[in-house]
C-alpha cells in the first residue's frame, strides 16, 4: 500500500461533509487519547501536596476564602 502525506489526508478531510468530519476527529481523538495525556502529564511537574492542602483548597474555592 502507498504511503499518504499528511497534506493529502487534509485535503481528502476538508472534501468530507461537517458531519463526517466530526465523526473522523471523535475516532481520531479516542485513538490518540493516551499518547496525548502521556505528553500533557510529561509536561506536568510532579507536586507532593498533603490532603491538609487538598482541603485548603478544596475550602478556597468552595467557600471563596484564600488558600
Amino acid at each position: 500500500m502507498e504511503a499518504v502525506s499528511a497534506n493529502k489526508v487534509l485535503q481528502l478531510f476538508n472534501m468530507l461533509s461537517k458531519p463526517d468530519q466530526l465523526e473522523i476527529v471523535d475516532k481520531i481523538e479516542k485513538q490518540t487519547f493516551k499518547e496525548r495525556w502521556k505528553l500533557m502529564d510529561e509536561s506536568l511537574p510532579d507536586v507532593e501536596i498533603s490532603e491538609e492542602e487538598i482541603m485548603e483548597e478544596v475550602k478556597a474555592v468552595r467557600y471563596g476564602s484564600k488558600a
